[in-house]
């Protein structure tokens, strides 16, 4: 079945069935990144240089209760962000992130594509961290090359979430704090970017 296809005969699941959601879900960790996101990282370095940025991706297992919010757009409903970082298998992100306790996760928003992001990047690297940032231009060649490589240019098809972790240590608490979750939902695949910096 397609991963992008609804299936409309379907009904939503009970209450019941969500119960057991997340003990079923499996989330396996994935390294092999592209060239162009190794540049991203180079220059997110280089531009937040007392702080950085982490990238995390994972492959989401199939679940027919998952995939009729996931297919639907509707992964809110099931507070897919908070409990998904609260998983067992993504301790290893938890711990790159410092946080020590259970995260206290807050949504800032949620959109069903992910038109906005090459210009929220391309913003972060062309604005800078508290010292550095490179020429615009540049910028916004990095980031297409990534949203190109590691996306294919599938805009409508991978959602996004922002938000911030409260508990996390990793993070300086101020304006260069960035943290967006990329669920792609015909690979389904979780990718996270999280940027940091200070003065």
């Amino acid at each position: 079945m397609d991963e992008l296809e609804i299936n409309w005969e379907q009904e939503r699941p009970s209450q019941i069935q969500l119960v057991g959601l997340w003990t079923k879900m499996k989330f396996e960790r994935i390294e092999n990144w592209s060239t162009a996101t190794d540049v991203l990282s180079e220059k997110i370095i280089e531009t937040h240089v007392n702080g950085g940025i982490q990238l995390h991706r994972y492959k989401v297992s199939r679940n027919d209760h998952f995939h009729w919010f996931a297919s639907r757009n509707r992964l809110d409903e099931i507070d897919f962000v908070k409990k998904a970082l609260r998983h067992k298998d993504l301790s290893d992100y938890r711990n790159n992130l410092e946080i020590k306790l259970k995260p206290e996760v807050q949504v800032k928003k949620s959109w069903t594509d992910m038109y906005d992001l090459p210009g929220r990047l391309a913003r972060i690297l062309g604005q800078g961290g508290a010292y550095k940032k490179i020429n615009q231009k540049e910028a916004r060649k990095v980031v297409t090359n990534f949203i190109s490589s590691e996306f294919d240019n599938r805009f409508e098809e991978v959602l996004l979430f922002d938000f911030a972790i409260k508990n996390s240590e990793w993070f300086y608490g101020i304006a260069w704090d960035y943290s967006t979750m990329l669920f792609d939902k015909r690979n389904y695949t979780v990718t996270i970017i999280d940027i940091t910096d200070t003065d």
